[in-house]
């Protein structure tokens, strides 16, 4: 119990009471509260103390039940899995959420235009999303959760040099496109028009201006 209540952070509190309700303990504010808000120092009290042995976890604070058991069902609709079109499968509102913000960078890294790119920066999205989920099981010590990671990885290197999406590619004007055909027509639907900036002619234009001439008199 310990190991899953873990540290102080945003959702201490929700897992001490998680772990109450599954034991069938009550959450008594005052006296958590009186011991630092600590559980190594609440849960034995809850036992020492007459009144509190045959307590339940239905005869806790009302309002901080309903206040937790809200917060439990909003996050259950969030991780809720639904059919998705744009991207093809079920997933979750924190997935599209994830989803979303990486194509966004992409699209921002590496100028994405053309139908087969966008198709690959798609691929890669998931691919990203599913090699940050493979990376947390390592970090959770799942079994086997190494091996799933590392063919995750090599399935999202692999998207990322066949679209030409890597650091090496950032901010090239071609993105990775090697038809003139689709460089025009990104040209005529007005992207990435590079803007002509007039200079005063050097010392090297001046003399090609004076071989042209002696060119001409010849």
């Amino acid at each position: 119990m310990n190991e899953y209540i873990g540290e102080k952070d945003a959702n201490y509190l929700n897992r001490v009471v998680s772990v109450l309700a599954m034991m069938d303990k009550p959450f008594i504010e005052d006296l958590w509260i009186s011991r630092g808000e600590e559980w190594s120092r609440y849960i034995p009290q809850l036992s020492s103390f007459p009144k509190y042995k045959d307590m339940k976890f239905s005869d806790s604070d009302n309002y901080f039940i309903q206040s937790n058991t809200d917060a439990n069902e909003a996050e259950y609709i969030d991780e809720a899995r639904h059919y998705n079109k744009k991207w093809m499968g079920e997933y979750t509102a924190s997935d599209i959420d994830y989803l979303e913000e990486y194509y966004t960078g992409l699209d921002r890294d590496f100028k994405i235009v053309t139908t087969n790119h966008k198709d690959y920066a798609k691929k890669i999205c998931k691919a990203s999303l599913h090699m940050d989920k493979c990376f947390q099981d390592v970090l959770n010590g799942v079994s086997g959760a190494d091996s799933k990671y590392k063919s995750a990885r090599e399935t999202f290197d692999t998207l990322s040099k066949s679209a030409q999406f890597s650091e090496s590619q950032r901010g090239q004007n071609d993105v990775g496109l090697g038809c003139f055909g689709v460089t025009f027509d990104q040209v005529e639907q007005r992207k990435w028009v590079p803007k002509h900036i007039p200079m005063d002619k050097d010392s090297i234009d001046k003399m090609i201006d004076q071989f042209a001439s002696i060119k001409e008199s010849v």
